[in-house]
């Protein structure tokens, strides 16, 4: 083997086998009676037995080195290989190989542990790995935009967030499915937590997902509401059309009873309103594929505020920064922001002290453009706003309830997403979220 003349073994074995001589020559004289002698003999054992402890000591000196620098995950060590500068060049070469052996092993470790953590990134829902105490091993980001924080090392950091979800993360056990609700700056999310239990490296985890119910349920409700209305639209406009058709007819003709006149007059009123009603069933189902454009949110906002009187009512405008742009259909986002100022108009009107409406807009970590719509009237009732995003529910007496279904369609159209943020007296905000 490579060095194999400089490692210190012929040294080792010469103090051995002297070692050995002059304890025989030390017996053999002891029991000639020639004590004299082991003054020559016992001098040169302590030497050897010196020089065997000394490169003992070397040795286990270096292996001390590397097994501390391995316990401090340190592995920028390297011992002299070459023989002109040590006389432990063998040793040291062991070592080193010993180094390079842990260092392709850790490295090994790191590329799986980037391997696993690739595979929680493209999970739909967010992934926590959580120990007996609580400690959260490892995130995914999507679980990170879901409690929104930036890290998250301990269960206990979601108590200041939610009582309960911080309880049903402690509580949940292997199997098991809880749900809990958050309230952040994101908004109002009902969460479903499920987990399974695994052990590693002696020690018993739990990875918990977590899915914000609202998103897969939005989109059922979204997919049913459009089937429902494909249907109505085609069964109500096959019945409805011949009943009008013949009405406006007879309407027409001279010489009829007045009776018959009036009975008329009311099939053609009532089909009249049915057809209205199967347009607004049309509005919400056949929504224009968006036709994408640059172009400024400060003349989206001044172009929707002139189209809506509000007298009376305090505007404030916060685009940050000014020159934030939309890329999306100008004439759809127009109709979305025409409709949630409209509702904060009205929501103002009658209210007793000063009515004021924000729109304040701003970019995020992800560039998502965020925009709310905030007006400081009354709550919005809590049975109304379960169902103010369903089509053709309203509370006023001349609505069609299909304004705020249609904006929510619009900005899904364009890949970004419409909610109630907030509804406190005081503080009701729709927030806008688009790419």
């Amino acid at each position: 083997m490579k060095h194999a003349r400089n490692i210190p073994y012929g040294k080792i074995i010469a103090y051995i086998v002297v070692i050995i001589l002059a304890a025989a020559w030390s017996g053999y004289v002891w029991s000639k009676g020639h004590h004299a002698y082991l003054i020559i003999t016992v001098p040169v054992v302590i030497f050897c037995l010196f020089r065997l402890f000394r490169l003992y000591g070397e040795i286990v000196h270096r292996l001390m080195f590397v097994f501390n620098a391995v316990q401090n995950n340190d592995y920028s060590f390297r011992f002299a290989e070459d023989p002109r500068y040590t006389k432990y060049a063998f040793v040291n070469q062991s070592l080193n190989r010993i180094k390079e052996v842990l260092d392709n092993a850790k490295l090994q470790i790191k590329e799986r542990e980037q391997y696993f953590q690739l595979i929680m990134e493209c999970a739909n829902v967010g992934i926590v790995v959580v120990m007996e105490s609580g400690t959260v091993m490892q995130t995914n980001s999507k679980v990170l935009n879901i409690f929104g924080v930036e890290r998250f090392s301990h269960i206990d950091q979601l108590r200041v967030l939610s009582e309960e979800l911080c309880e049903a993360m402690h509580r949940i056990g292997a199997g098991e499915q809880l749900t809990a609700r958050l309230t952040n700056e994101i908004g109002d999310q009902n969460l479903v937590l499920s987990c399974s239990a695994m052990e590693f490296d002696s020690k018993r985890l739990r990875v918990i997902s977590v899915g914000n119910i609202h998103e897969e349920l939005d989109r059922k409700e979204v997919e049913s509401w459009e089937k429902l209305t494909r249907i109505l639209t085609h069964e109500i406009m096959n019945s409805l059309a011949p009943v009008t058709s013949i009405s406006h007819t007879l309407l027409s003709s001279s010489g009829d009873a007045e009776t018959m006149r009036q009975g008329l007059e009311t099939i053609h009123a009532t089909s009249d309103r049915l057809l209205r009603f199967v347009d607004s069933f049309r509005a919400v189902t056949r929504i224009p594929a968006p036709q994408k454009a640059p172009f400024y949110l400060s003349e989206l906002v001044a172009e929707s505020l002139s189209l809506i009187p509000h007298e009376g009512i305090e505007v404030e405008v916060s685009i940050e920064p000014e020159d934030t742009m939309l890329y999306a259909d100008r004439a759809l986002m127009s109709q979305v922001m025409v409709n949630l100022l409209k509702n904060a108009v009205e929501a103002l009107a009658g209210f007793g002290g000063e009515c004021k409406i924000t729109i304040h807009s701003t970019i995020d970590a992800e560039e998502r453009i965020q925009i709310e719509i905030m007006n400081n009237g009354s709550a919005i009732p809590a049975e109304v706003a379960e169902n103010i995003f369903t089509p053709f529910f309203t509370t006023k007496t001349d609505g069609s309830g299909i304004g705020l279904a249609v904006s929510r369609q619009i900005v899904r159209l364009h890949g970004g997403s419409l909610r109630l943020k907030h509804n406190e007296e005081g503080r009701v905000i729709f927030a806008i979220v688009v790419e």
